[in-house]
């Protein structure tokens, strides 16, 4: 019994160092869209749908590197549009009221499309 409690401690503080690491391992830095790679660009401006790029935030984690991106649409509408390093679409959020540009986030209820 008492071995089972030590191995369990074990595997419980191993977690803890894991999911620690996992989420205070990553570096994160506003970047201007001309300097994220060209498939990153073209994936994100695939997905402005007439809208203009605000911020681009730059996310290295140990995973890889995801670039977030804000855009203000034409309309009240703004969005997020995250892709990974190769240019594949992560996920892409629009609000109808509020905007992480101009405050308060209320997500619209749209489902993200897959990755392309």
């Amino acid at each position: 019994m008492r071995t089972l409690a030590c191995q369990l401690a074990v595997v419980t503080a191993i977690a803890a160092v894991a999911v620690g690491c996992g989420t205070l391992c990553h570096k994160e830095m506003d970047v201007p869209l001309n300097a994220v790679p060209a498939v990153v660009q073209a994936t994100i401006q695939a997905h402005t749908y007439g809208g203009t790029v605000g911020t681009v935030e730059k996310k290295t984690m140990k995973c890889g590197t995801v670039y977030e991106a804000k855009v203000q649409g034409p309309d009240t509408r703004c969005s997020e549009v995250k892709v990974v390093d190769d240019g594949k679409l992560l996920t892409y959020k629009t609000w109808q009221k509020g905007c992480p540009l101009h405050g308060e986030m209320k997500p619209h209820d749209k489902a993200s499309p897959k990755a392309e």
